[in-house]
């Protein structure tokens, strides 16, 4: 499993360094809200954010909108290679099928980590102040968010078959997901049934528990509820994901 997995990802790897434009492009989005929309909040003083800085409150939150839009469509991917007959190839072959997804997604995991490395250290020199060791944890659960999300995009690609509509349904869900996750300004502002609702949105926790840990408050009940929600989700579409392929 370890060596299957290790040569698919070394394989997508390799994809991935002669094109390292997708890099540039997938970082664009997060920069942009980092570059025009970071300086508006800088300095902000607004009801329920107590002494934090509203900028502090904001960056982490990039974090998790670079996890789930660069993830989030990685299954076109998978779609044209369906297309193409390599996804049946690599079926009957000796690879196990969970080698597969899990090569691709540390292949995302490895872009996009390369963006949120890029990205944090832009937030830092705009004057972010984080914890260094919270910023690691940080960038443990951005790498568990984006096995989870890019699994789930995977075993929606297997499932539709279709771009048209795989561009549909991650459209649909990409907006409520990101409203409700809290990545512009914390939720505590919200009324209080928008928090409800918030709170069965996984993205919204791993939004809390960045905050929380670059803050420098590893005490925070919502690191360990983030990360037993995304594990938990992690472990359920990949599942998915593996299924689904082992029916084509």
């Amino acid at each position: 499993m370890l060596r299957d997995t290790g040569l698919v990802f070394a394989y997508q790897t390799r994809r991935l360094i002669r094109s390292p434009v997708v890099i540039a492009v997938g970082i664009m989005q997060p920069l942009l809200w980092l570059l025009l929309f970071g300086p508006l909040v800088d300095g902000l003083a607004a009801p329920g954010l107590g002494s934090a800085k509203a900028f502090d409150l904001f960056a982490p939150g990039l974090l998790v909108m670079l996890a789930l839009y660069g993830s989030l469509y990685t299954g076109f991917e998978l779609i044209s290679e369906l297309r193409a007959g390599v996804v049946e190839r690599m079926v009957v072959s000796p690879m196990r099928p969970a080698a597969l997804i899990l090569g691709k997604a540390l292949r995302d995991v490895l872009a996009l980590g390369v963006q949120a490395v890029i990205l944090m250290l832009i937030a830092v020199a705009m004057g972010l102040d984080a914890d260094l060791g919270g910023l690691l944890i940080a960038f443990g659960l951005f790498a568990v968010v984006v096995v989870m999300t890019a699994s789930f995009s995977y075993a929606v690609a297997l499932m539709l078959r279709d771009e048209n509509m795989m561009s549909q349904s991650m459209g649909f869900l990409s907006l409520p997901l990101l409203l409700l996750s809290g990545v512009v300004l914390p939720l505590s502002l919200a009324p209080g049934w928008l928090r409800g609702v918030a709170r069965v949105n996984p993205f919204y926790h791993v939004v809390e528990a960045s905050r929380s840990v670059l803050a420098g408050d590893f005490s925070d009940t919502s690191l360990w509820v983030a990360l037993g929600f995304s594990l938990a989700l992690t472990a359920l579409m990949l599942r998915w994901a593996v299924g689904s392929l082992r029916r084509i």
